[in-house]
């Protein structure tokens, strides 16, 4: 059986041959008999008396030595008879021979016994090493993400997570699924279809109210990105001048209030402009002058794309004109399952974290990370969108600012948008609180 690391070993003891043991009786009887047969009866049985054998127990030359003391020091030496010294030179000799024919044989397999010993020790340690690797190495845990839309720098810190081994440093075996419907991602992330969604924080109070069991559990992109945009070429400097105007939009719902906040706090209203629906198409249409402006547009995308047209483009940032700043792009989950999965979130958001920390520090390796991740990002767009997002990611994706979350929730049930206020702890928690 092997011995951990730690457990104490104990050195191989030599073995005692049958020789030797041999040679030690053989010389253990002689000595006895020479002296003996030059001891008095009466000074054996006087030194026997005294010896206590219950206590004491003797082998026979203990006994020897012990009568040849009370023939020296004792008070009967006078009376014992010395052995001859043709005796004594006999007896050495023969004990000096018996020593000589005893050590080669008990040495050998001392010198084995302990050749043994360190190939065990060394077998065990290779058997421990080989146990601590095999527990190093715990099995990860799937995850599946699915992301908001198609990959963009906008998922950044998820995609070098990936590629720099974060994901794995914290436990899990991560894939990113981009949807084929972006309104579909939440809905799974509900149903527990996937484990985790990116959603925006507008969607999320809306969705919420509705019935959805989801909660917010972190921060991707921490400041809106919506704004909206015009041609810089065209007569339109301010919101107020947006009256009579046409304007584009994607999705209805919360674009149209964030929208109509907007206005109010120029003094205009939904009437005072033309809602046109142009789908995705923001830029194209902006750019064709079939609107003149958009609302929904990205301040990471937009710009730049109209920038490689060769048209410039002037935003209007919503968190400057009355609109409660917010987060854009969150995680989202089940709320029924978070304490079953609080630890993998957790650890999620860290890897997160600490790719987002990474880029930061390297914005240009992180585009090259990035771009080779994947042929299709190798885009001038992609790389003017990856510089103007890194200020946008939210540097500790799991911090929680509870006052955000208040007063948008504050802000759509003012407007009619939900019908009742929630608790925070509905829409949003702390993965690290304990």
């Amino acid at each position: 059986m092997s011995l951990s690391s730690s457990a104490p070993r104990r050195k191989a003891q030599p073995t005692r041959s049958p020789r030797t043991s041999l040679l030690s009786t053989a010389f253990a009887t002689l000595l006895t008999t020479l002296c003996l047969s030059s001891l008095p009866v009466t000074a054996i049985s006087a030194h026997a008396a005294e010896a206590d054998p219950a206590t004491s127990p003797q082998s026979a030359p203990e006994i020897v030595a012990q009568q040849a003391e009370v023939g020296v020091n004792g008070d009967s030496a006078a009376s014992a008879p010395v052995a001859s010294q043709e005796a004594v030179e006999a007896t050495a000799g023969a004990a000096e021979q018996a020593k000589n024919d005893a050590e080669p044989a008990a040495d050998a397999p001392s010198a084995a016994g302990e050749k043994q010993s360190a190939e065990t020790d060394s077998q065990d340690v290779a058997e421990n090493n080989t146990k601590d690797t095999a527990t190093a190495e715990q099995p990860l845990t799937q995850f599946k993400v699915m992301l908001d839309w198609y990959t963009n720098p906008g998922h950044a810190p998820l995609v070098l997570a990936q590629e720099l081994g974060l994901f794995k440093k914290h436990g899990l075996d991560v894939e990113l699924i981009a949807p084929a419907d972006p309104s579909v991602p939440p809905k799974l992330a509900a149903a527990e279809r996937v484990d985790i969604a990116i959603s925006y924080q507008p969607q999320l109070h809306l969705q919420i109210d509705q019935g959805l069991p989801l909660v917010r559990i972190g921060t991707l992109v921490a400041t809106p990105l919506n704004v909206v945009v015009v041609r810089a070429d065209s007569d339109i400097q301010s919101i107020a001048d947006l009256k009579g105007k046409r304007v584009g939009y994607s999705v209805g719902g919360v674009e149209e209030v964030l929208l109509s906040t907007m206005l109010q706090h120029s003094g205009l209203t939904l009437d005072d402009i033309t809602l046109t629906n142009v789908n995705f198409s923001l830029t194209p249409s902006l750019l064709t002058r079939k609107v003149d402006a958009v609302t929904g547009a990205f301040r990471n995308f937009e710009l730049a794309q109209m920038a490689q047209e060769g048209v410039k483009g002037r935003a209007f940032y919503i968190e400057e004109e009355g609109v409660p700043t917010y987060d854009e792009l969150i995680f989202v989950a089940n709320s029924d399952s978070y304490e079953r999965k609080q630890a993998q979130y957790a650890g999620f958001l860290a890897a997160v974290g600490e790719a987002t920390a990474w880029i930061i520090n390297h914005p240009d390796q992180g585009w090259e990370m990035f771009r080779d991740s994947d042929p299709a990002l190798d885009t001038e767009l992609n790389k003017e969108a990856w510089y103007a997002t890194l200020p946008r990611f939210a540097l500790r994706p799991a911090a929680l600012d509870a006052g955000r979350y208040r007063d948008f929730e504050n802000f759509l049930f003012e407007r009619g948008m939900i019908k009742k206020r929630q608790s925070l702890s509905h829409l949003a928690v702390d993965v690290n609180a304990p």
